[in-house]
Protein backbone atom coordinates (compact mmCIF):
# COMPACT_ATOMS: atom_id res chain seq x y z
CA UNK A 1 0.00 0.00 0.00
CA UNK A 2 2.76 2.14 0.75
CA UNK A 3 4.26 1.36 -2.36
CA UNK A 4 0.96 2.60 -4.67
CA UNK A 5 1.24 5.88 -2.21
CA UNK A 6 4.65 6.62 -3.17
CA UNK A 7 4.73 5.92 -6.72
CA UNK A 8 0.97 7.47 -7.05
CA UNK A 9 2.58 11.06 -5.32
CA UNK A 10 5.80 10.55 -7.73
CA UNK A 11 3.47 10.89 -10.81
CA UNK A 12 1.35 13.36 -9.82
CA UNK A 13 4.82 15.29 -9.02
CA UNK A 14 6.08 14.18 -12.76
CA UNK A 15 2.91 15.88 -14.21
CA UNK A 16 2.77 18.63 -12.18
CA UNK A 17 6.91 18.98 -13.16
CA UNK A 18 5.74 18.66 -17.09
CA UNK A 19 2.26 21.05 -16.75
CA UNK A 20 4.73 24.13 -14.93
CA UNK A 21 7.10 23.33 -17.75
CA UNK A 22 4.53 23.59 -20.77
CA UNK A 23 2.97 26.27 -18.88
CA UNK A 24 6.12 28.74 -19.59
CA UNK A 25 7.78 26.98 -22.44
CA UNK A 26 6.18 30.01 -24.73
CA UNK A 27 8.95 32.29 -23.53
CA UNK A 28 6.40 35.02 -24.58
CA UNK A 29 4.25 34.01 -22.12
CA UNK A 30 7.31 33.42 -19.60
CA UNK A 31 8.13 37.07 -20.50
CA UNK A 32 4.38 38.38 -19.87
CA UNK A 33 3.45 36.50 -17.07
CA UNK A 34 6.59 37.42 -14.97
CA UNK A 35 8.23 39.80 -16.80
CA UNK A 36 11.79 38.05 -16.79
CA UNK A 37 13.25 36.26 -19.55
CA UNK A 38 16.61 36.45 -19.36
CA UNK A 39 18.51 34.94 -22.33
CA UNK A 40 15.30 33.78 -24.05
CA UNK A 41 14.80 33.68 -27.76
CA UNK A 42 12.64 36.31 -28.74
CA UNK A 43 13.23 36.54 -32.20
CA UNK A 44 10.54 38.39 -34.14
CA UNK A 45 8.44 38.57 -30.85
CA UNK A 46 5.07 40.76 -31.25
CA UNK A 47 5.30 42.57 -28.16
CA UNK A 48 3.33 45.77 -29.12
CA UNK A 49 2.01 48.16 -26.48
CA UNK A 50 3.36 44.98 -23.69
CA UNK A 51 3.67 46.59 -20.24
CA UNK A 52 7.39 45.32 -18.94
CA UNK A 53 8.17 48.15 -16.95
CA UNK A 54 11.16 46.58 -15.30
CA UNK A 55 11.14 43.51 -17.22
CA UNK A 56 14.86 41.60 -17.02
CA UNK A 57 15.76 40.33 -20.80
CA UNK A 58 19.60 40.80 -20.09
CA UNK A 59 21.15 38.59 -22.82
CA UNK A 60 17.94 37.97 -24.43
CA UNK A 61 17.94 37.47 -28.44
CA UNK A 62 15.31 39.50 -29.32
CA UNK A 63 16.43 40.16 -32.92
CA UNK A 64 13.53 41.73 -35.35
CA UNK A 65 10.95 41.90 -32.14
CA UNK A 66 8.19 44.55 -32.50
CA UNK A 67 7.89 46.27 -29.31
CA UNK A 68 5.71 49.96 -30.40
CA UNK A 69 4.38 51.66 -27.82
CA UNK A 70 5.62 48.31 -24.99
CA UNK A 71 6.29 50.07 -21.62
CA UNK A 72 9.61 49.18 -20.69
CA UNK A 73 10.63 51.79 -17.90
CA UNK A 74 13.51 50.63 -15.61
CA UNK A 75 13.85 47.27 -17.85
CA UNK A 76 17.30 45.75 -17.62
CA UNK A 77 18.53 45.29 -21.28
CA UNK A 78 21.93 44.50 -20.66
CA UNK A 79 23.92 42.76 -23.30
CA UNK A 80 20.36 41.79 -25.60
CA UNK A 81 20.62 41.18 -29.16
CA UNK A 82 18.44 43.39 -30.49
CA UNK A 83 19.08 44.16 -34.47
CA UNK A 84 16.04 45.32 -36.16
CA UNK A 85 13.72 45.67 -33.50
CA UNK A 86 11.11 48.41 -33.61
CA UNK A 87 10.49 50.35 -29.97
CA UNK A 88 8.34 53.56 -32.17
CA UNK A 89 6.52 55.06 -29.47
CA UNK A 90 7.81 53.22 -26.33
CA UNK A 91 8.51 54.32 -23.26
CA UNK A 92 12.07 53.73 -22.73
CA UNK A 93 12.62 55.82 -19.05
CA UNK A 94 15.59 54.42 -17.48
CA UNK A 95 16.13 50.98 -19.41
CA UNK A 96 19.64 50.05 -19.21
CA UNK A 97 20.51 49.02 -22.72
CA UNK A 98 24.43 48.69 -21.36
CA UNK A 99 26.63 46.47 -24.33
CA UNK A 100 23.45 45.96 -26.39
CA UNK A 101 23.16 45.37 -29.87
CA UNK A 102 20.91 48.02 -31.37
CA UNK A 103 21.93 47.85 -34.86
CA UNK A 104 19.06 49.29 -37.21
CA UNK A 105 16.96 49.93 -34.52
CA UNK A 106 13.97 52.02 -34.63
CA UNK A 107 13.75 54.24 -31.80
CA UNK A 108 11.09 56.96 -33.77
CA UNK A 109 9.49 58.13 -31.00
CA UNK A 110 10.11 56.65 -28.07
CA UNK A 111 10.76 58.37 -24.30
CA UNK A 112 14.58 57.41 -24.17
CA UNK A 113 14.58 59.59 -20.56
CA UNK A 114 17.74 58.28 -17.89
CA UNK A 115 17.92 55.42 -20.57
CA UNK A 116 21.16 54.17 -20.36
CA UNK A 117 23.73 53.13 -23.62
CA UNK A 118 26.89 52.56 -21.77
CA UNK A 119 29.12 50.60 -24.81
CA UNK A 120 26.07 49.44 -26.87
CA UNK A 121 26.44 49.21 -30.43
CA UNK A 122 24.25 52.04 -31.76
CA UNK A 123 24.68 51.58 -35.83
CA UNK A 124 22.21 52.68 -38.36
CA UNK A 125 19.72 53.80 -35.50
CA UNK A 126 16.40 55.93 -35.76
CA UNK A 127 15.41 58.12 -33.50
CA UNK A 128 14.00 60.92 -34.84
CA UNK A 129 11.59 62.80 -32.35
CA UNK A 130 12.93 61.09 -29.70
CA UNK A 131 13.32 61.86 -26.01
CA UNK A 132 16.86 62.24 -24.74
CA UNK A 133 16.91 63.95 -20.87
CA UNK A 134 20.00 62.35 -18.42
CA UNK A 135 20.61 59.89 -21.32
CA UNK A 136 23.35 57.90 -20.91
CA UNK A 137 25.27 57.58 -24.65
CA UNK A 138 27.75 54.80 -25.62
CA UNK A 139 30.37 56.69 -24.75
CA UNK A 140 29.58 57.82 -21.39
CA UNK A 141 28.44 61.06 -21.96
CA UNK A 142 24.70 62.80 -21.04
CA UNK A 143 22.57 63.65 -23.98
CA UNK A 144 20.39 66.24 -22.25
CA UNK A 145 19.12 68.00 -25.78
CA UNK A 146 15.11 67.75 -23.80
CA UNK A 147 15.62 68.06 -20.61
CA UNK A 148 13.38 71.34 -19.94
CA UNK A 149 14.84 74.40 -17.37
CA UNK A 150 12.91 72.64 -14.62
CA UNK A 151 15.11 69.93 -14.56
CA UNK A 152 12.55 66.98 -16.13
Amino acid sequence: MLRNYLLSGAIALSSYIAIAQAAIANPIDQLLETRACPECDLSNANLVEAKLSGANLSLAKMRGADLQKANLVGANLIGTYLKDANFQGANLRWANFTNADLENVDFRGADLRGAKFNAALLKDVNSQKSLFCRTIMTDGKLNNRDCRVSGD
